[in-house]
């Protein structure tokens, strides 16, 4: 028994849209990139939205002092703080990706409030 403004196939098409630009975004965040310099510039990382380290860089007079165990350490801590950085793009990516999607389908049939959804999906709404 069908609820009166509440078109159930019109839900369903914004949510495969919004699962098709889901995933055009989630694509999208894989080529970002975010880049961390630490000990002064001497070393930076770079990385991409999966995580993965696309380029590491390493000062020549760090070299020539020959302390392996501090390029060592630059070198981790500069890729995690490319990391710290990738995930703040990618959070605030994602928020207000949320942020649209939830307007997006709240305005799927004129639904109004997330409560009134629930409620209407439940059989509960008049």
């Amino acid at each position: 028994m069908a609820q009166q403004g509440f078109d159930l196939n019109a839900i369903l098409k914004q949510a495969q849209a919004l699962q098709q630009s889901f995933e055009a975004n989630k694509a999208k965040l894989k080529q970002e990139t975010a880049t961390a310099q630490v000990g002064g510039g001497m070393v930076s990382a770079t990385v991409d939205g999966e995580k993965i380290v696309k380029e590491i860089k390493i000062a020549p007079e760090l070299v020539k002092d020959g302390d392996v165990s501090a390029i060592e350490d630059l070198v981790v801590s500069a890729v995690n703080a490319a990391n710290v950085e990738i995930d703040k793009k990618i959070a605030a990516n994602m928020g207000a990706f949320a942020t649209n999607a939830l307007g997006e389908l709240g305005s799927a049939g004129n639904l109004g409030n997330m409560n009134d959804l629930i409620g209407k999906f439940l059989g509960g709404g008049k």
